[in-house]
């Protein structure tokens, strides 16, 4: 086990536990009785896209394969069959999504990246080898995680496009060491799928059964990243997020219903977007097999129960 690894479980134990201040101070008790019930209704059970539209960026989702992605061309020392698609924010700016996809049995060359990437495979078999590390293989729905600055070549397998779902936390950008050095980074990159994930309760308002782990970076600030796990037939209630959420489902079929819009259903390795304190409430579709869902946070991890009046500032 590695000292990233120690310290990420204790960050998990101390902040997804019933006791935490952070999840277990802030939500509202479903159970107070001293609880206002808006409009005299459990909006736990409300339809959301009932409710009045709110204000402010909506919902949406991609799927890797949807005729309407407008895929680019990669930057010039990338195999020309390389494609490049936004799917979200403006890459010349902070906080964008992208789908990178690779033809079968093609190479990126050694080349860094002036942000840090936050990476789930949707689809393909891939190789990335990073500087003074071991290279790793990633199968769909492994999350990977790549330090700014460190050098890396990436090489497709033989099963097919390799799709990569990355979140810039800075500008998207590529650059080949042959062009410029890398200046190198004190992180190492890693990998993790879901069943080496440690998984710890989730804020007391939502299902006993579910399950909440970090894989990445601090909770209390920004840019962490978590696997969100429901087990089937289980529905999360209306609650909000501070920060906007930037998600891929791994397995399972989840319905999610955002306040003001129709309901979106996400099937494996589909992309979501969720902007900050947009109520909304999560349903486990799947009958058989759990919803684990990746999400990338930008701002501290939080999650609001709307019982009781917590609303947003909307």
């Amino acid at each position: 086990m590695t000292y990233k690894t120690v310290i990420n479980l204790i960050i998990t134990c101390m902040l997804f536990t019933a006791s935490s201040f952070m999840f277990g101070c802030m939500e509202t008790n479903p159970s107070d009785p001293d609880a206002e019930v808006i409009n005299a209704t459990d909006l736990s059970d409300a339809n959301a896209h009932d409710l009045p539209p709110v204000t402010g960026d909506p919902a949406f989702t991609w799927d890797p394969d949807d005729p309407a992605l407008e895929w680019g061309p990669c930057p010039e020392f990338m195999p020309d069959s390389c494609e490049l698609a936004v799917i979200q924010g403006d890459p010349a700016e902070p906080n964008a999504d992208v789908l990178f996809k690779m033809a079968p049995n093609t190479t990126v060359d050694e080349h860094w990246h002036t942000s840090t990437e936050r990476m789930v495979l949707l689809s393909g078999e891939m190789v990335v080898d990073y500087e003074d590390q071991e290279p790793v293989t990633l199968e769909p729905g492994t999350y990977a995680y790549g330090p700014a600055g460190l050098p890396h070549e990436t090489h497709c397998g033989d099963e097919g496009d390799c799709i990569l779902f990355i979140a810039f936390e800075e500008p998207v950008d590529a650059i080949s060491v042959e062009e410029q050095e890398a200046p190198g980074s004190d992180e190492e990159a890693f990998t993790m799928t879901t069943d080496e994930a440690q998984f710890a309760d989730c804020p007391p308002f939502m299902p006993e059964t579910c399950g909440l782990a970090v894989i990445q970076g601090n909770p209390e600030e920004h840019d962490a990243d978590v696997f969100f796990k429901l087990t089937p037939d289980t529905k999360v209630p209306m609650h909000w997020h501070t920060s906007a959420e930037r998600m891929v489902l791994t397995s399972g079929q989840m319905r999610v219903n955002y306040q003001g819009q129709a309901p979106v259903i996400l099937d494996p390795f589909t992309y979501a977007y969720g902007p900050p304190e947009l109520p909304h409430d999560t349903v486990c579709m799947d009958q058989n097999e759990d919803c684990v869902l990746f999400i990338a946070f930008e701002e501290p991890v939080d999650a609001h129960d709307i019982r009781g009046g917590n609303l947003p500032n909307r």
